[in-house]
């Protein structure tokens, strides 16, 4: 007899299969009729020569154009080819003129295939039948559906396989495919859901209590090794920390070697992994008090666990002049047996920097052997001459005596300072505890069971009523119920499991059924475009700006059908952009379409050492923190293109050169042309993204800016076009020099023409996207490197000499980025591609954004109204 797992693994795969029948069966599109008549010869004559296999001038080959105008793209691309034969462009001045009765024919064919899919794609109504949740949505689901922790479910997300995109995104439904990995892992993580959501013992809570025994039985010695491995020893010097009876006595602690911890030292830390053996909040107790002194700045701990790693977390307080200071951190545990960082809780205060130093004339000799170390095993490896080597050996023995006659301390109290006047961190103990619950049963255990008179039902045909209208985001059938129902029972009678082991296992099956992992919108026999009805209105509109299921109020709205009536949807709409919840539009359609989720990817050489973890973070949110303040203050999307403002903060100033801004919380900054900033192009973390790590990609960032901006992509290069190569040794060539040499050969000009002046224009930004007006990176060193010049022309012929001026020629080209942009917008809310059938309502939509002064909201509620999104 097959276990209750088993048979739940069938079901969803018997679910999933029956649900996906109907794209069995499809079938290689043949050619519509004349292909092989009119358009096939024709290309073969007058078009193959120049854009086949061996040649693609402009990067465009006919060849890979399909006869299926239904596929992706197809239809752009025949569209296309008719619009340059007609305005006469192709075949090019120089070649061969078809005889106008064949370009007539070729033509009147084209056209009428455009015309039939796009009548094809108005009767289905352009859509794709069902897609599943992808990752995000699936978590942010599973979260409101059950009430549980965001940070615990997102742990568990992680399990699931990728997503895959398609059009820049991640959410339609033709790259998010459900195989029979999909399934298993699918079932694995509900399972995990399951466990944490219907709860019956609370987890035991574990203490590490560390009152630095350690240091208390090793006191730092007072003779320490004058280097390393050297036998003498000096007197150590002045001490940084006293072992008291009560306390530890710190004034000053540890380097952290980061300058984005400047004023922080390290006090103490130590492992908790017998402590942290899952996900959870733990509690740190931190006893210590401050003597302070002199000193007025307010006393701060920052509590870090897995520092430098992926689930790295940090937390600062003040410290509590009570003697006692609390945090309570969300802390990662082990997953599947493996921990993705060290689990390791260390506790900085922001110290007395610089109070003790190294005595000067000892650092000196310090650095001396350090650095004629590093020479000796460089000149080893390289395998210089005997008599070089020797040179070298005679000087280490002249050091090393030195090093021994020294007599002096290694530390000394810094002399600028009055260490009489300097505080005194006097800590006693520090104690991690966890996992704790904030309140027990947790909000998925109460919200599951509780009864309307706060009793905890007991019948699961009555849980599950109603929990599956939620789940399924739509009313639900009794067979339905009865369904999940009947698998608790057998779980029950069959697994001889507990109730709540068997509603376990049923909340399962509810989390692996197609109704929830799918966004379904079923047609039934119907072939035509239809109305969606009012819960898939609300789902389809939750979705969109939440990424998640609808709430109480959409659902209310759409159980008595209100949800269509006069300005009802507006009004829902002005209230969800208001939510935080719609922060997840921000991050995951603002992210992915400007590439944030990428950001990272490239990681600076050591060269550029202004270059640290603060920037590389800071760098990550400014995007989503600029995108939220053209959609929470219902700006012109133009500001995309360029703004007066900023939205950064401390560290991102500072890389700016932007004066007056302090702290690390993000702020709208107002800025002047010297500051070279304001859109998105200059953005850090775009540029670094856009660069290799050493040198500026400006044909990278062109493609991006082409293909993101304006849904104009450059084609591929030839096979044959080759790489702009780096500097070889002995050029010092700019990467403008470069690219000039490349366009020289024909077969890349065509497309450069079109490409260079976007990636040129940004040259300004080095690899880490600060501000130069010389060339850098590379070879390129000192003052005397050669100054850029980014000045270009537009395909169109506007010229630009600067930076400024050529986003004032981009904002020229507003209307074309505005359509750019209602393309990218309405193919995240629709899920699916948008295409040349879709021209008109591009079309309408791109013409009520200017008329409504771009605003971003207008967008939103425009395409919330259009035909495309309300049916089916």
């Amino acid at each position: 007899m097959m276990k209750p797992h088993a048979l739940l693994l069938l079901s969803c795969f018997t679910a999933i299969l029956l649900g996906n029948r109907a794209d069995a069966g499809q079938k290689d599109v043949k050619p519509p009729a004349g292909f092989g008549e009119i358009a096939k010869p024709f290309i073969q004559q007058h078009c193959i020569a120049c854009h086949g296999e061996k040649k693609a001038q402009a990067g465009f080959r006919i060849d890979l154009v399909t006869a299926d105008f239904s596929a992706p793209k197809m239809a752009e691309h025949w569209k296309e080819i008719v619009d340059r034969i007609n305005v006469g462009e192709m075949p090019p001045k120089g070649k061969p003129r078809p005889d106008v009765k064949d370009s007539a024919a070729f033509v009147d064919w084209v056209t009428k295939q455009l015309r039939d899919v796009e009548l094809a794609a108005k009767n289905a109504g352009g859509r794709i039948p069902m897609r599943r949740l992808n990752r995000d949505e699936y978590a942010n689901t599973v979260r409101d559906l059950l009430k549980l922790d965001e940070l615990i479910v997102r742990p568990l997300i992680e399990e699931l396989p990728a997503d895959g995109k398609a059009e820049g995104f991640d959410r339609l439904g033709v790259a998010l495919f459900f195989d029979q990995t999909q399934i298993e892992r699918s079932l694995a993580v509900a399972e995990k859901i399951a466990a944490r959501a219907i709860v019956t013992d609370s987890p035991k809570t574990k203490k590490h209590l560390d009152k630095f025994g350690f240091l208390r039985l090793r006191p730092p010695p007072a003779m320490v090794e004058v280097f390393p491995g050297f036998t003498h020893t000096i007197p150590r010097g002045a001490e940084d920390r006293f072992v008291k009876p009560e306390f530890i006595e710190v004034i000053q602690g540890g380097s952290t070697y980061r300058a984005d911890y400047a004023g922080w030292g390290a006090i103490h830390h130590f492992a908790i992994a017998s402590i942290v053996t899952q996900d959870g909040y733990y509690r740190i107790r931190v006893k210590a008090k401050v003597d302070q002194r002199g000193r007025t700045e307010k006393n701060k701990f920052r509590l870090q666990y897995a520092f430098n790693s992926p689930i790295q977390a940090e937390v600062e307080v003040a410290v509590d002049p009570s003697g006692t200071t609390e945090a309570v951190m969300f802390l990662n545990g082990p997953v599947n047996g493996e921990v993705k960082g060290p689990q390791v809780f260390r506790l900085l205060w922001n110290h007395n920097e610089k109070a003790v130093i190294n005595e000067p004339e000892y650092k000196k000799l310090f650095s001396r052997w350090t650095q004629l170390r590093g020479q000796m095993e460089q000149a080893a490896a390289k395998r210089i001459p005997a008599a070089e080597m020797d040179l070298l050996k005679k000087k280490r023995s002249d050091l090393e005596k030195e090093m021994n006659a020294w007599k002096g301390v290694s530390l000394i109290y810094n002399p600028t300072m009055d260490v009489e006047k300097l505080a005194r961190l006097q800590i006693e103990s520090i104690e991690v505890e966890g996992p704790i619950q904030k309140e027990w049963p947790p909000p998925s255990h109460k919200l599951i069971f509780a009864g309307d008179k706060g009793q905890e039902l007991t019948d699961a045909r009555e849980v599950f009523a109603r929990l599956l209208p939620r789940a399924y985001r739509r009313p639900v059938t009794k067979a339905e119920i009865d369904a999940i129902a009947t698998t608790v029972k057998e779980a029950q009678m069959t697994g001889k499991q507990s109730f709540h082991e068997a509603m376990r296992t049923g909340l399962q099956r509810v989390l692996c059924s197609p109704s929830f992992l799918f966004l379904e919108e079923p047609t039934g026999a119907q072939t035509k475009p239809r109305p969606l009805t009012d819960h898939e209105l609300a789902t389809r509109l939750s979705y969109f700006l939440w990424s998640t299921m609808p709430d109480d109020e959409l659902f209310a709205l759409a159980a008595t059908g209100k949800l269509r009536e006069k300005g009802v949807v507006s009004g829902q709409i002005k209230r969800m952009l208001a939510d935080p919840k719609a922060d997840q539009l921000v991050r995951n359609f603002g992210g992915q379409w400007l590439s944030v989720r990428d950001f990272g990817s490239v990681q600076p050489a050591a060269d550029y050492k202004n270059y640290d973890k603060a920037l590389e973070l800071a760098s990550k949110q400014e995007p989503y923190e600029f995108f939220a303040e053209v959609l929470n203050k219902n700006l012109p999307i133009t500001a995309f293109l360029d703004s007066d403002f900023v939205v950064i903060n401390e560290r991102l100033a500072k890389h700016y050169d932007i004066p007056g801004v302090q702290g690390p919380n993000f702020r709208r900054v107002a800025i002047r042309p010297e500051h070279h900033r304001g859109g998105v192009l200059g953005m850090a973390g775009l540029m670094t993204y856009l660069a290799d790590g050493t040198r500026t990609l400006p044909m990278r960032r062109g493609t991006w800016v082409l293909r993101e901006l304006f849904n104009d992509p450059p084609n591929n290069p030839p096979p044959n076009a080759g790489e702009i190569q780096p500097n070889t040794a002995g050029k010092d060539l700019t990467v403008r020099e470069r690219v000039e040499l490349h366009r020289k050969d024909a077969i890349c000009a065509s497309c450069h023409a079109k490409l260079d002046p976007y990636g040129i224009a940004l040259e300004n930004f080095d690899a880490i996207g600060q501000w130069r007006d010389r060339a850098n990176g590379e070879s390129f060193r000192g003052p005397k490197t050669p100054l850029l010049d980014v000045s270009g022309m537009f395909p169109d012929g506007q010229k630009f000499a600067t930076l400024n001026e050529f986003k004032v020629g981009l904002l020229t080209k507003k209307d074309k980025f505005a359509r750019a942009f209602c393309t990218k917008l309405l193919t995240y809310a629709l899920c699916r591609p948008v295409g040349y059938t879709d021209r008109q309502l591009v079309d309408a939509l791109t013409d009520d954004l200017r008329r409504n002064d771009y605003r971003i909201q207008s967008l939103i509620y425009a395409i919330v109204a259009s035909e495309a999104f309300n049916t089916k």
